[in-house]
């Protein structure tokens, strides 16, 4: 696609949106033990020019392996918070894959507070604030 005038071209955003699964999260004993719901979503920012002309997911990113990568990730470290979750996941998001601009990450924990729908903690980062 050749275009004769000049534009500017924004980055997309690509999301995975609330994927559940189970983990060691929290600070209570009982939590250290025994693997909690939580709900996340991943969003990413890049540039869609390369993948967008040819049509080829060499130019963009496999959301479905990101999310594996993610989800192992966040299994692997048994976080203590939620905020400690979601920023060093966003710090790993943009560690492994340069081409991402920028990422928010969220997660739900359902059963943190009885009563209540659940707790969220949400971050984004930039990849330049990632030093």
């Amino acid at each position: 696609f050749d275009c004769s005038f000049c534009m500017v071209v924004y980055p997309g955003q690509l999301s995975v949106l609330e994927v559940g699964f189970d983990c060691i999260i929290g600070t209570l004993p009982f939590e250290r033990e025994n693997p909690q719901p939580i709900s996340l979503t991943i969003s990413i920012h890049l540039n869609f020019s390369a993948a967008a002309e040819n049509d080829d997911l060499s130019h963009s990113i496999d959301y479905a392996f990101l999310t594996e990568e993610v989800k192992n990730f966040i299994l692997l470290s048994q976080f203590q918070l939620l905020e400690t979750l979601v920023y060093r996941t966003a710090l790993f998001i943009l560690e492994k894959h340069p081409s991402i601009l920028s990422t928010e990450v969220k997660v739900i924990k359902p059963n943190a507070i009885s009563n209540a729908l659940g707790a969220c903690a949400s971050i984004r980062m930039d990849a330049s604030s990632k030093a």
